[in-house]
Formats: C-alpha cells, structure tokens, sequence
C-alpha cells in the first residue's frame, strides 16, 4: 500500500508498510499522523493458580488479560501538534494496519507530551492513548481503509519575503500522491501574507510586515486529505 511506504516526516520518519489509522467523518480509517510506530496491543494473560491438595505439581489457569496504555514516539512540529489537539477533543477509534492488511481494531482517548530537547537533537514527543475498548484483531482491513494523498515534496518551515518591492513574493513547488490530488494553498493571515497556487507552485506574497501561517492541503477522489503548514516572516524594507 503506497500510502504507507512513501510517507516522510520532516524528521524522515516511514511507516515502512504498517501504521496507525483512525476513523475519519465518512467512516472510513485514514492515517492518523506519522508516527514513529504502532504501539503495542493486548498483554500476556494473568496466570492464576488452582493447585489443590493432592496434586503433584502445581496447576494453572488463564487469567485476564490488559490493554495498557499506548504509547508513541512522535517528531514535534505544529502539523502533528495541530493533529493531537483535534484528536483530544473526542474519544478516537483507531485501526492499527499491518503489511499483510491485516489489522487490530480499539478505541481510545488521546493526550501528549513533548520530550526534553538536548542540543543538536531533534525535537519529540510521546503520544499516549488510553484504551477504552479493544476490538480485536480484522482478517482483512482492505474496505475499512482509504488511501490518504499525501505531499511527497518537502515544505519549507518558513520563509521570509519583504513586505513591497524585490523580494516581494517566493515560491516552491508541492509533489503528492496520487499525482493528480488537488492542491490548495491559504494564508491564515491574508493581511500580513498571501499564498495562491498555480499548478503544483504555491506563491507567497508579503503584504504587511508581521508573520503568518500558510496551510497546503491535498484532496483526491477515494483518498483521505492531508496537510502541510509553514511560517511566512514578512519585513519591512
């Protein structure tokens, strides 16, 4: 599934053919972020004793079994931040996916934490998901599941253009997969920056000095969206 091979964080981190989906408004699973793995699910069963006298050994039976809390290393930047905030605000049923497409279905409420940053490191933090409900294992998640149109391309963090005159506006290129997608690219501040896209070139133009978030998403037919931001600097000459 290219979905799960081609995804690159901005720390290049892969999924490498499994990951965790969640299920989106149309009721299909979609990636849920990228991740640095899947977590781990269920427990090794309690062994309880029922040796009576008499018996020449001890005996045991299979006890409980635990669905401990779940939890993840992720790369830290405001796409995923922006991810895990959403996430907090409903309990989240999840699709863990393997190679084979099979899969282990729960439920579970979302908090996370951002790691200590030592110099020359990269910046992480832990996903944690509590499990209120363990579906279980699916033979086949293949019609569960939407393929979700990525950005293959790498986005700028931040770019800095001046407010008038040369160096008004600066430009790259957006790459995604499915080829195709529709890519649209929006200011979140139009008064201090704009972005407009042409093709696959998104264009920011400086209109003010200040700064401002700019939002690249993808859409597709049959694919969940996908989304990019960066930081747009605009000075004064």
């Amino acid at each position: 599934m290219e979905t799960l091979n081609s995804i690159v964080d901005r720390a290049l981190s892969e999924h490498l053919g499994a990951g965790l989906f969640n299920k989106k408004a149309n009721g299909k699973y979609s990636l849920f972020m990228p991740l640095t793995g899947t977590g781990e699910n269920g427990s090794t069963p309690d062994q309880l004793e029922k040796t009576v006298i008499g018996n020449a050994s001890k005996t045991y039976v299979r006890g409980r079994t635990d669905n401990p809390q779940i939890t993840i290393p992720f790369y830290a930047h405001r796409d995923n931040y922006r991810i895990l905030e959403a996430a907090k605000s409903t309990p989240q049923e999840f699709l863990r996916v393997n190679p084979d497409m099979t899969g282990i279905k729960y439920s579970g409420e979302v908090d996370y934490s951002t790691d200590n940053t030592d110099v020359g490191s990269l910046i992480t933090g832990q996903v944690t998901i509590t499990v209120n409900r363990y579906d279980g294992f699916v033979d086949n998640v293949s019609d569960l599941i939407e393929n979700t149109a990525i950005i293959t391309s790498t986005i700028p963090e931040k770019i800095t253009v001046k407010a008038t005159g040369e160096g008004n506006t600066a430009t790259f290129t957006v790459d995604t997969a499915p080829s195709d997608a529709t890519i649209t690219a929006t200011s979140e501040t139009a008064g201090v920056a704009t972005a407009t896209i042409s093709g696959k070139v998104v264009t920011i133009t400086g209109v003010a000095a200040g700064t401002a978030i700019v939002e690249i998403a993808t859409s597709a037919t049959g694919c969940a969206s996908f989304k990019r931001t960066l930081l747009v600097e605009v000075v004064a000459e």
